[in-house]
């Protein structure tokens, strides 16, 4: 491993080395500055870096970081910064996930053994990140999670993950009675000490769907986002697509786990508030760069709607991908046996698609435009839509 410290401070270089010294060894050391750049592209992948940058500057250092920003053989530690809510957020978008806010180096060596942990365990082949997020509450985004996770499961005939990241008010394990003996709670309080047995232990599992569930209701404490980011960076190396259930709150753990989606999921009711709450939603992930990631669902559509999709898409300012019929009895049919809701119905065929573009599932024809309610109904409900 080469030890690579960028700071304008000649005595940055110095204090880091003397930190780390006799915990690492390290083949070369780099002191650089941020005009160095250059040697940052020109580093050779088969090598691995423990990058450590000096955010006293901060300019130059989020440009530096966005150099190696998605090469795995690089782990970047930001020092002095991410004390606030704002400066974490940069960071996650520039790719930094382990970080040092304050400037006493004596609490890097922790830091370090984190981020090197990552670069021993190689996160080149990452599997990819599915997120259903809500525009609010009661939109439906937990149970087509659910459902569209299991149903990928058995499509793709491979383990898939599905994290319930809403740990307090999460209904994930209930819907399809995958309760195992821990939660999601106990994975975040044993977050940087997993294992494969300790993950063995902590999943519940039915046929290829692995499932980490809904936490106590009850659940009070303020858990840091490493954690969650710890889970994410263990799932990604050992699942080949996992989906996460999030509350929609916009904390940082929230807005981790966007930056990272491969597929964003807003999933929105055609109600009045939840179609404003959707257009801020929506100008939200724009800020933080993920507009060609955002999949727009539109549930609980009934057979008559006094807006178009035209009408709709103007107000959430996406373009609407899938719309899913209201079907509460199928839901509730299917919650009481515990299994994914299935079949020819309207609402099975939709949450089916989303279920494919999880599995990467090549589509036969390719996709129409989405023009009009009635064509996801019967032809005698679209008859009667017309007439």
């Amino acid at each position: 491993m080469i030890l690579v410290t960028v700071s304008a401070n000649p005595a940055f270089h110095s204090e880091v080395r003397s930190v780390l010294d006799g915990h690492f060894r390290f083949e070369e050391n780099w002191a650089l500055v941020f005009a160095d750049a250059a040697r940052l592209r020109s580093a050779e992948a088969s090598a691995k870096y423990l990058l450590i940058m000096d955010f006293a500057e901060p300019s130059p250092a989020l440009m530096l970081a966005a150099v190696v920003d998605g090469r795995p053989h690089f782990a970047t530690i930001a020092v002095g910064v991410g004390s606030t809510r704002e400066e974490l957020l940069r960071l996650m978008q520039a790719g930094i996930r382990d970080v040092l806010p304050g400037s006493n180096l004596a609490d890097l060596l922790g830091v370090a053994n984190r981020a090197a942990a990552k670069l021993a365990a190689g996160e080149d082949r990452l599997g990819e990140l599915y997120a259903f997020v809500p525009a609010k509450p009661g939109c439906g985004a937990t149970t087509l999670a659910t459902n569209a996770t299991a149903i990928s499961a058995a499509m793709s005939g491979e383990p898939t993950l599905l994290l319930d990241f809403d740990i307090r008010l999460g209904v994930t394990s209930f819907l399809l009675k995958v309760e195992g003996n821990h939660t999601i709670v106990d994975a975040l309080q044993q977050a940087e000490r997993l294992d494969k047995d300790l993950w063995s232990n902590l999943v519940a599992q039915r046929g290829n769907l692995h499932v980490l569930g809904s936490g106590p209701v009850d659940f009070a404490q303020t858990v840091p986002w490493e954690r969650f980011s710890a889970i994410l960076d263990y799932s990604l190396r050992t699942y080949s697509r996992v989906s996460v259930d999030l509350p929609g709150t916009a904390e940082l753990h929230e807005s981790e786990t966007l930056l990272r989606a491969n597929r964003i999921f807003l999933v929105c009711t055609p109600d009045t508030a939840a179609l404003h709450v959707a257009r801020r939603k929506s100008n939200w992930l724009r800020e933080l760069g993920l507009a060609d990631r955002i999949s727009l669902v539109l549930n609980y559509i009934q057979r008559r709607s006094t807006l178009s999709v035209s009408d709709l898409e103007r107000i959430i300012q996406l373009k609407i991908e899938y719309i899913l019929p209201s079907s509460p009895d199928e839901i509730s049919r299917a919650v009481h046996k515990g299994v994914p809701v299935e079949g020819s119905s309207p609402l099975a065929k939709q949450i089916a698609r989303i279920a494919s573009e999880i599995c990467a599932v090549e589509q036969e024809k390719k996709r129409s435009p989405v023009r009009r309610f009635v064509d996801y109904f019967s032809i005698s409900a679209a008859r009667e839509a017309r007439s």
